[in-house]
């Protein structure tokens, strides 16, 4: 697994510092979810004929299920 390094300042307190890894750890995440969906969606709709609205529609149903399943998985609050 890669590691990232984030420089904070020593001033920061404890308290902080915690809350500040949860957050970066959740938008981490989201980000490779979101980006591993793209990739899916994107191999599975290469040859797709539907038109655009149909797309956008879908996109929206996705959105609202990908939000259920991140819930499910504690990846969001």
């Amino acid at each position: 697994m890669t590691e990232i390094i984030i420089k904070i300042p020593t001033e920061v307190s404890e308290e902080l510092l915690a809350k500040l890894k949860k957050d970066i750890n959740a938008v981490i995440r989201l980000r490779i979810a979101r980006e591993l969906l793209l990739k899916e969606w994107d191999k599975r709709f290469a040859n797709s004929t539907l038109t655009e609205e149909e797309c956008l529609k879908l996109g929206k149903e996705v959105n609202k299920a990908s939000l259920k399943l991140w819930k499910e998985k504690e990846w969001i609050t």
